[in-house]
């Protein structure tokens, strides 16, 4: 499979869908890469195209471009969150060849008390450019991921502002956080976490003690 594809995400088939197609992918791939992408998008939008790119293929450009975003969305530099985050997975959401929306995740390990640990999608750097938001582009970006999500047991993250997520059915875990680190528990009181229930997710008690595997940086 290759490791990067295209959706279009809202709007109406009409002329021109073709060139901008041809158009984002010209400016952020090398020639022939739509055959290599091994997907032939419906051409039914000219408002939001999103692509999911792992963190190996990004190029420099899109490197670039995702943190100016980032940078203008958290009005600080956010190239040190990146590189303490790892690689992942990103969507990022096009206007023409103009990134203005991003989302990434990375496989962490979510564990309630008395269960197994939970293969869970962890949602990180959901940025809007700030002359592009409040148009539904991080909400698009929220709902294509769910379908990005399939092979893991739980979805989560740590938000900056609930109503977003809570719109689009995350939840917040209600019992105590702890991260896992060097065999103890420590507590993390001060942490709030979200999740979302998908397919392969368990029966959950969400005042039970939940766990993470520990991190450098933001824990959680």
């Amino acid at each position: 499979m290759s490791p990067s594809a295209l959706y279009f995400i809202t709007g109406s088939p009409g002329a021109g869908k073709t060139t901008l197609l041809k158009r984002v992918v010209a400016d952020y791939y090398p020639a022939g890469v739509e055959q290599s992408l091994g997907v032939t998008p419906s051409l039914s939008t000219t408002q939001l195209v999103v692509e999911r790119v792992p963190s190996a293929a990004l190029t420099s450009t899109l490197t670039s471009a995702i943190h100016s975003l980032c940078d203008a969305a958290y009005d600080t530099p956010t190239a040190p969150l990146f590189e303490s985050l790892g690689p992942g997975e990103h969507l990022l959401g096009f206007q023409g060849t103009v990134l203005v929306s991003h989302l990434m995740w990375v496989t962490r390990w979510l564990q309630p008390a008395g269960a197994r640990a939970l293969k869970t999608s962890y949602v990180e750097m959901v940025a809007t450019a700030p002359d592009s938001q409040r148009r539904g582009y991080a909400s698009a970006l929220l709902e294509k991921f769910v379908s990005c999500a399939g092979d893991y047991d739980l979805a989560a993250l740590c938000p900056a502002t609930e109503g977003l997520y809570a719109r689009l059915g995350w939840r917040f875990w209600q019992g105590p956080l702890y991260a896992r680190k060097d065999g103890r528990l420590l507590a993390t009181p001060e942490e709030r976490v979200m999740i979302l229930i998908l397919p392969r997710t368990p029966l959950l008690d969400l005042d039970a003690p939940l766990s993470v595997e520990w991190r450098p940086g933001e824990v959680w």
